[in-house]
């Protein structure tokens, strides 16, 4: 959840820098956000079954690393 939160805001600084009509944040290729601009402002959509993926990812990766992290203490 962190990594999108952070991802997401420099997809905003970067819309904001760049004043693009569209851009859609990515994180490891996987578009999770696409931010539209709407007069002055970005209107942020998340990007559902993108982003859920990612966070399924996230959490394999951290049992994964759990696990592994236990196993190095038992030994």
């Amino acid at each position: 959840m962190l990594l999108m939160s952070v991802a997401i805001y420099f997809g905003y600084t970067n819309a904001y820098s760049t004043d693009v009509n569209t851009l859609t944040v990515k994180i490891l290729g996987i578009p999770i956000y696409e931010l539209t601009k709407s007069g002055t402002e970005y209107i942020g959509k998340s990007i559902g079954v993108y982003m859920g993926a990612v966070c399924g990812i996230c959490m394999a990766i951290s049992v994964i690393a759990e696990e592994l992290i236990s196993k190095a203490r038992h030994k």
